[in-house]
């Protein structure tokens, strides 16, 4: 992927910054672990929504 410049509010900047710091990570490792994990879930062959974490789910409309 090539280096670009992601601008973020400062009111969602406090949020990433707190999910950063916790999982031991800078904000802006957070932001590119972002990224790469909405270019995955254009992959076709994702998990399966039994497999995500409680509370995640697909986007789908099943139950």
């Amino acid at each position: 992927m090539d280096d670009g410049t992601v601008s973020v509010p400062d009111e969602q900047y406090e949020r990433l910054a707190a999910l950063a710091a916790a999982r031991g990570v800078s904000p802006e490792t957070q932001v590119a672990r972002l990224i790469d994990d909405a270019y995955a879930g254009l992959d076709a062959d994702g998990d399966a929504p039994e497999s995500l974490p409680l509370g995640v789910c697909d986007g789908s409309d099943e139950e």
